[in-house]
C-alpha cells in the first residue's frame, strides 16, 4: 500500500505527535538523542519531513539509549509503546520502534508482525578506535541482520523451494529453514549476538562509535566528536537536536545533502503491506486483508 496524498497529511501528523512525545520524554529525563538520517536533512533543508519521506528517525549515545529502555517499558505508555527486540520476542526488528498503539501497520506481508505507525530509535555504540577494525564489526553485525531478517519472513513452500534454483540464493534456504524449525529460539541468539557486539566497547570510552543497527553499512561508522554539542532546527513545528558535527555526519552518508534528488528517486523507501491510520485492528483481521491486496 501506498500513502495517498490525502492520507499523507494525517500519517505525518502521527508521526510527528510521536516524534513530540519522545522528545518530551528525554526533555524529562535529561537524555541526549539527535534527529538522524532522511530526518536530519528534513530539518535542514525543509524544517519538516521530506515531503516524499514517510518515516522519522533518531539516534542515542547507548547510556542515553539504555535509560530511555529502561524508563519507558517499566511505565504505563498510555497512546504509545516502545517495541524492543530484546523484550517483546515475537519482534523482528533489532532495533526500537516508539509507536502509536491506536493505528495499524503492517511492513512487510510476509514478516507477520503487525505494530502502529512508529519512529525508528537507534542506539549509538562503542566501537574499536581504529576505523578499520570498527567496519568490520559493523559487517558482522551486518550480517546477523540479514540472518535475522531471514529467519523472519514466512514464505510459502514453493518461494522457499525455489530459493534452491539460484546458487547465491542458498545461504538463505538454509536461515529459512533454521527459522521455521527454530525461529523463537534463533531470534533470541542472534539477537544475544548483537548485543555483544553493541557492548564490546564502552561508549564512554570510545573516539569511534557506530550505529550497528542502522542501514548504511561502513557510513555507520564515525568519530564520536561529530556528536560533541547540539544544534536545535524546526521540523514540522518542534524544535529538534542535530549533532554539532552534522554536515560531516550527513556528507559521509549522503553526499552533497542539500541537493534534491532527481524527482523519480523522490519516493518512499519504508514498505508497507497494510495499514489503518484510525484504529488497530485484530492480527487476523490485518492479515487476512493484506493477502486480499
Amino acid at each position: 500500500m501506498e500513502v495517498s496524498e490525502k492520507q499523507r497529511p494525517l500519517w505525518n501528523a502521527i508521526i510527528t505527535d510521536i516524534l513530540r512525545e519522545f522528545i518530551k520524554i528525554c526533555k524529562e529525563n535529561n537524555l541526549v538523542y539527535y534527529c538522524c538520517g532522511g530526518t536530519a536533512i528534513g530539518a535542514i533543508r525543509h524544517h519538516g519531513i521530506i515531503p516524499w519521506d514517510d518515516d522519522i528517525d533518531v539516534f542515542m549515545p547507548q547510556p542515553d539509549y539504555d535509560r530511555f529502555i529502561q524508563i519507558t517499558t517499566s511505565r504505563d505508555m498510555g497512546n504509545y509503546e516502545v517495541l524492543v527486540p530484546r523484550v517483546d520476542t515475537s519482534c523482528p526488528n533489532c532495533m526500537t520502534k516508539m509507536c502509536n498503539r491506536r493505528t495499524t501497520l503492517l511492513e512487510f506481508a510476509d514478516i507477520p508482525f503487525i505494530q502502529g505507525l512508529f519512529i525508528d530509535i537507534f542506539p549509538i555504540d562503542g566501537a574499536p578506535d581504529n576505523v578499520e577494525e570498527a567496519r568490520k564489526m559493523e559487517y558482522c553485525f551486518r550480517k546477523l541482520k540479514f540472518q535475522l531478517d531471514a529467519i523472519s519472513a514466512h514464505y510459502s513452500f514453493i518461494r522457499y523451494v525455489s530459493l534452491l534454483k539460484k546458487r547465491k540464493e542458498w545461504g538463505k534456504f538454509v536461515w529459512k529453514t533454521i527459522g521455521f524449525l527454530f525461529r523463537k529460539f534463533y531470534r533470541q541468539h542472534l539477537l544475544n549476538k548483537m548485543k555483544e557486539i553493541r557492548y564490546r566497547y564502552p561508549y564512554e570510552n570510545s573516539s569511534i562509535v557506530a550505529v550497528y543497527t542502522g542501514s548504511y553499512g561502513p557510513k555507520e561508522v564515525f568519530p564520536k566528536a561529530w556528536l560533541d554539542g547540539i544544534e536545535t532546527f524546526c521540523f514540522e513545528g518542534l524544535k529538534v537536536n542535530l549533532p554539532k558535527g552534522y554536515d560531516e555526519y550527513l556528507r559521509q552518508y549522503y553526499g552533497d545533502y542539500m541537493q534534491l534528488p532527481p524527482e523519480e528517486k523522490r519516493i518512499g523507501h519504508h514498505q508497507k503491506a497494510y495499514f489503518n491510520l484510525e484504529a488497530r485492528e485484530a492480527d487476523e483481521i490485518v492479515f487476512k486483508k493484506a493477502r486480499q491486496k
